[in-house]
This record gives C-alpha cells, sequence and structure tokens, in this order.
C-alpha cells in the first residue's frame, strides 16, 4: 500500500517540476544572449581557486618531504 503511494507522489512531483522547466526552455530558445561578465568572474574564481590548490599542494608536498628525512641537529644539547 505505501509503495504505489509513494511512486504516485514521486511522479506527481516529477510531473510538477518538469512542466516549467519546458516552458523557460522553450523561451530561452528566442533569444541568444552571452554574459561576457559571467564568465569574467568565472575566470577569476579559477583563478583564484588554482592559486589556493597550488599554495596547498606545495605545502602538503613540503610536509611529505620534511617527513622522510627527520631533524637532527649538528650540535645537540646533552644533559648531565
Amino acid at each position: 500500500m505505501r509503495r504505489p503511494m509513494l511512486l504516485l507522489l514521486l511522479m506527481l512531483a516529477v510531473c510538477v517540476v518538469t512542466t516549467p522547466v519546458q516552458a523557460v526552455e522553450g523561451a530561452a530558445d528566442e533569444v541568444d544572449s552571452f554574459n561576457v561578465m559571467g564568465y569574467a568572474i568565472l575566470g577569476l574564481a579559477l583563478i583564484g581557486w588554482m592559486f589556493f590548490l597550488g599554495l596547498l599542494g606545495g605545502a602538503i608536498l613540503h610536509i611529505v618531504k620534511k617527513a622522510r628525512k627527520p631533524y637532527t641537529p649538528k650540535n645537540p644539547v646533552k644533559c648531565k
């Protein structure tokens, strides 16, 4: 009893959601718009993320290289 009711509600939800999307897609075909500013902002965001991920990757590589070769002091302090 629950499964058919759930499937019916799911199909109804899909029909309600897809109908406005199809109407918007039909209207969008008439106007040709190219938003240069949006692509410029996305490009700047991409450059920023690449810079951040580059710094993060460099830090990870630096930590891995340091972990392979432990630090040994040249003149260790000896306790009596």
